[in-house]
């Protein structure tokens, strides 16, 4: 018990843990994960259907997507593989949660592929004139799994192709503050099915914008954590990772639904080409 209770008073090193994978593919939770991206009353998961639909207007008009052929990384229960098809896209959606793709398959129109399959260490198809990588999904991962997954993007475009990035700008960091929660169903029954006592320990690292939420989820029958790192931007930050990973940006704002792009915004939207 000292052990356990030592080691979550302890701040961890940026990304020495890594369990995101977990949040998606751990049975209950990604039933409640995807109850969330479908949910309309919030943004925990997925943007509301409103803000969904003003991104993809603001896409096609600065990408013209009739024709093109595209793939939606992460792309969940479809939400936006959806109105990219119905755009005149061909469509290609690739998520690791077999129960959002399933969902995805149910509700999307037969001519879009879905592909499940881990976008960091799953072959990959090609070919693609855009790629999409939405809901702020980069500033979940470390750095070097930055430049794992935008070589891969790079590998996977046609030449000339583009890529359309959200990231979290620095606001949303200022917003945070370090916090401890123990409670008896951490979040409202949101961890696990039966009885448990969850733990959140919050930590910020200011020098490198960067947030981790922390989750000790204690059950009758095991213990197990999630580590939620997210990675905070500003507009010169993200431009430079997207150079030294070969792209060139075309477009920068404060969001995908071409929002005035400020220094400390919540967020940043970006579309980059291949050099």
């Amino acid at each position: 018990m000292y052990d356990l209770i030592h080691d979550i008073s302890v701040r961890p090193e940026p990304f020495s843990r890594y369990t995101a994978k977990e949040l998606w593919t751990r049975p209950f939770l990604s039933r409640q994960m995807l109850e969330f991206h479908l949910n309309q009353e919030t943004d925990l998961a997925s943007r509301r259907i409103e803000e969904i639909d003003n991104a993809v207007r603001w896409i096609d008009g600065q990408l013209d997507l009739l024709g093109k052929s595209l793939c939606d990384l992460g792309c969940g229960p479809g939400l936006y593989t959806q109105r990219f098809a119905a755009l005149g896209a061909k469509v290609t959606g690739i998520d690791f949660s077999s129960y959002a793709l399933d969902y995805a398959r149910d509700h999307s129109d037969q001519s879009i592929s879905y592909i499940h399959a881990d976008y960091l260490a799953d072959t990959l198809p090609s070919g693609f004139d855009v790629i999409t990588l939405i809901y702020t999904d980069l500033c979940v991962l470390s750095p070097n799994q930055r430049v794992k997954l935008l070589g891969r993007m790079q590998e996977m475009l046609n030449p000339e192709g583009h890529i359309v990035i959200d990231v979290a700008g620095t606001g949303l960091l200022k917003s945070r503050q370090e916090v401890t929660f123990i409670e008896d169903r951490l979040m409202g029954g949101f961890w696990a099915a039966g009885h448990y006592v969850g733990i959140q320990k919050s930590f910020i690292y200011e020098e490198q914008r960067l947030a981790l939420d922390r989750y000790i989820i204690v059950e009758a029958s095991e213990t197990w954590q999630i580590y939620n790192w997210f990675q905070h931007y500003t507009p010169q930050m993200i431009e430079a990772e997207l150079l030294k990973a070969g792209f060139t940006v075309t477009s920068i704002v404060g969001d995908l639904t071409g929002a005035p792009l400020t220094a400390d915004g919540d967020l940043i939207g970006v579309i980059a080409c291949t050099m």
